[in-house]
């Protein structure tokens, strides 16, 4: 093993968004013995800032899963959108009430003032009970951000649209429709992380083709890098990997696809435990 591909959410970080102190020292370790460590997610670069230490060893990063790729201060590669795809999935939410955010290569989350009014009836209800904390986090921000309600985007830039309902049947029912309008993931990859949202990116790129950039970028094969993490977005980097660990709290899919599955979930630092016992 030559590297590490860490995903965040529910993997690296708590279920509340939490980035603990004891993975922060195993990282640390575990890069000071030689390893590269990515961060492999499906946040954006400017969201996944907020989330990781800003002193943590990272070489290289996976963003958007797969649609930006970052190693030594330098982007690797790019991907954006087509316009008309935005313009058709945001009519798709309006119709049928679903918040969104809107990410583009640099900033974001954006959401039009045009669907505050309906945004807000679904993020001021009672959350269900399935909603995981980062989520409810995520929610009370929007609804304080004025930087993130606005007239107008660049809708030539987006990376990713992520959409979030307090109620499962909403959000269900918005990614079927998305589903059966995705031409089988060719005009934009679906994926579903959490029970309450779904989220769209760029199709084509996922963790496995960002992996592939930065394997040749540091002259290492994709049977050096081990990777760890939870939910759809993570089967990409699953299939062409070295070898996969699940965590504990994962998706059944995943975890069939895995070669080993942490003993502890992410809320009790089942990850860094996980790096302690086999690689230190």
């Amino acid at each position: 093993m030559k590297a590490v591909a860490i995903d965040l959410d529910s993997t690296a970080l708590t279920n509340d968004g939490k980035f603990s102190d004891h993975l922060k020292r195993t990282i640390e370790t575990l890069h000071e013995n030689g390893t590269l460590v990515f961060i492999a997610t499906g946040r954006s670069m400017k969201s996944l800032k907020t989330k990781i230490p800003e002193d943590l060893p990272v070489d290289g990063f996976v963003a958007a899963s797969g649609v930006v790729v970052m190693a030594d201060g330098k982007t690797l590669r790019n991907s954006t959108f087509k316009k008309e795809t935005v313009e058709e999935v945001i009519s798709i939410a309006r119709d049928q009430h679903v918040y969104y955010e809107i990410n583009t290569t640099n900033d974001g989350p954006f959401t039009f003032k045009e669907d505050k009014e309906y945004s807000l009836e679904d993020l001021l209800h009672p959350p269900e009970e399935d909603v995981l904390a980062y989520e409810t986090i995520g929610a009370n921000r929007s609804i304080k951000d004025s930087n993130q309600w606005v007239d107008t985007v660049d809708l030539e830039d987006v990376i990713k649209l992520y959409f979030f309902s307090n109620s499962k049947d909403k959000i269900n029912k918005f990614y079927k429709t998305l589903d059966n309008n995705s031409e089988k993931n060719t005009k934009y990859a679906l994926y579903q992380t959490a029970a309450h949202n779904s989220e769209i990116m760029v199709p084509g790129v996922d963790k496995a083709t960002g992996l592939k950039v930065l394997s040749k970028y540091f002259n290492i094969e994709l049977s050096d890098i081990h990777v760890f993490g939870d939910s759809m977005n993570d089967i990409p980097m699953f299939k062409v990997a070295g070898k996969s660990i699940a965590m504990k709290n994962a998706i059944n899919e995943l975890k069939l696809l895995s070669d080993d599955i942490t003993e502890h979930t992410n809320d009790d630092d089942g990850l860094a435990r996980y790096i302690e016992a086999h690689y230190l």
